[in-house]
């Protein structure tokens, strides 16, 4: 299961972002109630996959779209590694 909860310009990431959890959040709607700088804190997240990670990669680029900079903070070391092994880890704003 995935929950992200708003705290203002802040998501909280909690639990899978894998491909079967991802569609509940397709389109992904929180993001039209954000301005200006936001922060995606991914440090509750368990687990991610090729899947959970590309739809992240297409969340920041609509965001970016949209006008909204985003960080990331608290990136798991999990999803380090897949984003290096998949060689877009320089795509990500990790602020941490």
């Amino acid at each position: 299961m995935l929950n992200i909860e708003q705290q203002q310009q802040r998501l909280i990431f909690s639990g899978v972002l894998d491909r079967n959890t991802l569609l509940a959040f397709w389109p992904f709607r929180l993001l039209n109630s954000l301005s200006g700088d936001v922060v995606f804190d991914l440090s509750q997240l368990q687990s991610i996959d090729t899947a959970g990670l590309a739809w992240l990669l297409k969340q920041l680029a609509l965001a970016r779209q949209a006008g909204l900079v985003v960080q990331l903070q608290h990136v798991p070391e999990q999803m380090r590694s897949l984003a290096k092994v998949s060689d877009v880890l320089e795509l990500l704003p990790i602020s941490d």
